[in-house]
């Protein structure tokens, strides 16, 4: 039998969870904006019973570590933290900016993503990936905090076709811009957390509670 797997993000604006069980992802999602400790535990409840899943059938519990809302991230980080202390199970955290890559890649199959959410009211959150031949998306090392006025200028110096997806595009025009594909505006889904999760399974790449972390971005420039 296939691990059973439980993914969890609250890193913006949604709370989605997601089962992986019997080589199925089965998902919830829900927009939350600030109500995520209230909704978070019931949407868990529900998709454990709409799978038949129960807390001691978990083999993994992932979550996305952000960058995102620190407060509402945290929620996460302490419901994974709680399960894997209690169940003896790893937890996976995956960034936020790279689950929001793999949706754009299940919605659009693009394999060039810049990734970008609202961050302070100046700044954004901004990340490069790349999927590779071998599915691997490459860009971690992009990720940082990158003040607005910043954008267009470095968008004006990739090369290539690109999609942008993320929330924080919606202010700033890219008309001009030609190697740009298309701009989507969406949240992560905890979904897009399970193929993360089964490649860190099968690389035996995985944390226990107290190598936990959230993922802090600091200025680019």
């Amino acid at each position: 039998m296939s691990n059973i797997i439980l993914a969890i993000d609250s890193s913006i604006d949604c709370c989605s969870v997601a089962i992986y069980k019997k080589k199925h992802i089965y998902s919830l999602s829900e927009k939350c904006e600030k109500k995520h400790t209230k909704r978070i535990l019931p949407i868990i409840q529900k998709i454990l019973f709409q799978t038949q899943t129960e807390f001691k059938e978990l083999d993994y519990v992932c979550f996305a570590k952000g960058p995102g809302n620190f407060t509402s991230i945290r929620i996460a980080a302490s419901i994974v933290q709680s399960l894997s202390l209690s169940l003896n199970i790893p937890i996976i955290s995956i960034s936020t900016l790279a689950i929001m890559a793999e949706k754009a890649w299940r919605k659009y199959q693009k394999k060039q993503i810049i990734v970008a959410i609202n961050a302070k009211k100046k700044e954004i959150y901004w990340a490069k990936y790349i999927r590779n031949k071998e599915s691997i998306w490459i860009g971690g090392h992009t990720e940082c905090l990158m003040k607005k006025k910043l954008i267009i200028n470095e968008i004006n110096n990739l090369k290539n076709e690109w999609i942008l997806v993320g929330n924080a595009f919606k202010l700033i025009e890219f008309e001009n811009i030609s190697h740009i594909n298309q701009t989507k505006i969406f949240f992560p889904n905890a979904k897009d957390i399970i193929p993360f999760a089964l490649l860190k399974i099968k690389n035996k790449k995985l944390l226990f509670s107290k190598e936990n972390s959230i993922n802090y971005l600091y200025n680019k420039f």
